[in-house]
């Protein structure tokens, strides 16, 4: 029997910079001594900031990935934020072959669709309910190139972005730097609440190969909580935010994503990380769950049309995006 336990906030580390763009974040450490999320009720979970344990019966897809997930997390760790200015993701960029990238209307999908810097599947949520839910997990690929430059590649999930302004997501970046003989790579977590920029989630270990899961939950406009768990390694994080100031979500989209993040103002080469793997996809709000098996799948395209990175659906949960080109 697990006894009553206290809500264990702290205080993240949290940039200047960011707390200056208006953001507020509360972030959670390490469990109560003896917490057991498995026997927990529903009300200590929230305490804790763990999402909730789905119904058995009326939800048994969430709830096995519920229990795997929080089997698989042995250490909870306080998140500490380095905030990249530099580097951006945000919404889905129309490519030469369209000129504007539009929400459908309810019902419909979008077909062939495509994208400069996205590659992957969104769904839109039934009848206009917003979506206050989106999670899924990934195996984290390695970034590799043959030729000299600086690439990257960012695999995520989010909220938003497609035929609307703001876009919460999280995810994984897989960077590589290719000078003659010298080659380095870089993989971390992070977030970003656009038009803040990247914040990479210094302390939580990542490598290639690695399985990682993130729940993103929204539960108004202006509030998430964020769930990442290193699946490999045992390791999870979790905390709350506010948008930066001038920003909310709309809910009109969720979606599981291969990107090309902007550099310094521009969108970066997209580094060959061969194929992608999201599984466990779904996304939810007003009482719908949904998964891929509708989704439109969106291609990548870089210049003269060419595709760059393009998805496959392996069933209604897993889907394949694969490395075509860099640019």
């Amino acid at each position: 029997m697990v006894e009553k336990s206290p809500r264990r906030a702290v205080k993240a580390v949290v940039p200047e910079s960011l707390t200056s763009k208006g953001f507020r974040i509360r972030g959670y450490g390490a469990l109560p001594d003896g917490f057991d999320p498995q026997t927990a009720t529903d009300r200590q979970l929230a305490a804790v900031r763990l999402p909730r344990r789905p119904d058995t019966e009326q939800e048994p897809e969430l709830r096995a990935l519920w229990d795997r997930a929080m089997a698989r997390t042995q250490v909870w760790i306080e998140p500490e934020f380095v905030h990249h200015e530099n580097i951006s993701h945000g919404p889905a960029q129309p490519s030469a072959r369209r000129k504007a990238l539009t929400a459908p209307a309810a019902g419909e999908t979008v077909s062939n669709a495509t994208s400069n810097n996205w590659s992957g599947a969104a769904v839109f949520p039934p009848q206009g309910k917003p979506y206050r839910f989106v999670g899924g997990q990934w195996t984290v690929p390695s970034p590799n190139t043959a030729a000299d430059g600086a690439y990257y590649a960012s695999e995520w999930v989010g909220i938003d972005g497609w035929g609307s302004p703001d876009v919460m997501q999280a995810g994984t970046e897989t960077h590589v730097t290719k000078i003659l003989f010298i080659t380095s790579r870089q993989v971390y977590a992070w977030w970003e609440w656009f038009p803040a920029g990247e914040v990479a989630i210094n302390n939580l270990p990542v490598e290639a190969g690695d399985v990682m899961y993130c729940l993103i939950c929204a539960d108004t406009t202006s509030h998430a909580t964020v769930t990442f768990s290193n699946q490999s390694q045992g390791v999870g994080t979790r905390f709350d935010i506010t948008p930066p100031k001038g920003s909310s979500l709309s809910g009109n989209v969720a979606e599981w994503i291969v990107e090309r993040p902007g550099i310094n103002g521009g969108t970066a080469s997209l580094t060959d990380y061969a194929a992608c793997y999201f599984d466990e996809c779904i996304a939810g709000g007003s009482g719908s769950i949904d998964n891929i098996g509708g989704a439109t799948l969106i291609t990548m395209t870089g210049g003269g049309g060419a595709t760059l990175s393009d998805p496959v659906r392996e069933n209604s949960s897993v889907l394949k995006v694969n490395w075509r080109k860099s640019s």
